[in-house]
């Protein structure tokens, strides 16, 4: 049973890392990331950097060791590249990294991580969601329906697949 509610928000995380902001995402296509090998020419989401959808696709097929050297490598780009003022980046770099570790089941170092990412866009709901995942892979059931109800809260009505998604969490840790 812990198995299958691991696996759950597992995937529930992968999800979120795959629909960060998908609110804002784009569809248009524009000439932004053409040579992205995360994502074919055809469909452009500009929210989502290649270095997320790269570590994205590792842990979904279970290459967490790879995805934990990528997402430590972005998070070095990141530092060494971003201006101060730029934020978005670290929150993305910081929120993959989050993701990875929980996937490891570090659950303090992924607390961290997420809350590293919070801090850089304290106004976006992802890695709040994430944190709460972590916190329920580490045992912190209300901890985590916290975080989730409080990300749920962020997210707007119209945007039902997220909106789904982390009530799915929100169900998870009421069934625990």
């Amino acid at each position: 049973m812990k198995t299958r509610f691991i696996t759950d928000i597992f995937l529930s995380l992968a999800t979120c890392l795959l629909f960060v902001n998908s609110s804002q995402a784009q569809q248009t296509r524009t000439g932004t990331h053409l040579n992205s090998k995360a994502q074919p020419s055809e469909v452009l989401m500009l929210e989502v950097p290649d270095e997320v959808e790269n570590i994205r696709q590792m842990l979904l097929s279970g290459r967490k060791n790879e995805a934990l050297q990528a997402a430590e490598s972005y998070i070095e780009k990141v530092e060494r590249l971003s201006l101060r003022h730029e934020t978005l980046p670290r929150y993305y770099a910081w929120n993959a990294y989050c993701t990875v570790l929980t996937s490891l089941q570090r659950v303090e170092e992924a607390i961290a991580a997420c809350s590293s990412a919070m801090g850089f866009e304290p106004s976006k709901w992802s890695a709040l969601n994430n944190r709460g995942t972590a916190k329920f892979v580490g045992g912190r059931t209300q901890e985590a329906l916290s975080d989730y109800q409080a990300a749920l809260l962020m997210v707007d009505e119209s945007n039902a697949r997220v909106r789904a998604t982390i009530e799915h969490n929100i169900s998870l840790a009421r069934q625990r």
